[in-house]
């Protein structure tokens, strides 16, 4: 009986060696690259209506924002698009505030998406809450009047006819 005696050559080996590398590399890549990909984490409204002003504030922690950065803002007002912005970059690889002129009238919805470029987005809503009148005291220019001398005299002077 004769022995299977074949031995692989070592040009064999080294390509076997090689691929097997090739594959463990790109499992690596294609585990780790949805994980740095990611949604913004955080974003907060608020609404000034004095200067009619939406400020959008996003936390989206990134390593490089040239590169993986929030790549649109919609700004929706009872369910109607009034602001779709568009971004190459992020402004800071953390926290960032956006503001947009909008007009809205007490009670309405707004309602604001930030997509990510790479992957996920956030969305968040503030409902405009119904403004009470404001005081004399509050309105600009308007100020509330001194008692005065003559009611303080006219007073004492009703004390002092009282007492007689």
């Amino acid at each position: 009986m004769k022995k299977n005696t074949t031995r692989s050559s070592p040009f064999h080996d080294t390509l076997r060696a090689s691929a097997c590398i090739l594959v463990i590399i790109l499992t690596g890549f294609l585990i780790i690259s949805p994980v740095s990909a990611h949604p913004p984490s955080d974003m907060v409204l608020s609404y000034n209506g004095i200067t009619k002003d939406l400020q959008v504030t996003i936390t989206h922690q990134v390593p490089n924002p040239q590169e993986h950065y929030i790549r649109e803002v919609a700004v929706s007002i009872n369910g109607k698009a009034v602001n779709t912005s568009t971004y190459t970059r992020q402004p800071a690889p953390d926290t960032f505030t956006y503001t947009y002129p909008v007009a809205v009238l007490p009670g309405d919805d707004i309602e604001v998406v930030a997509q990510c470029s790479q992957a996920g987005s956030i969305s968040r809503n503030l409902s405009v809450a119904p403004t009470a009148s404001p005081s004399p005291a509050a309105i600009p220019g308007t100020q509330k009047a001194a008692a005065g001398l003559a009611p303080l005299l006219g007073a004492a002077a009703l004390v002092l006819l009282i007492k007689k």
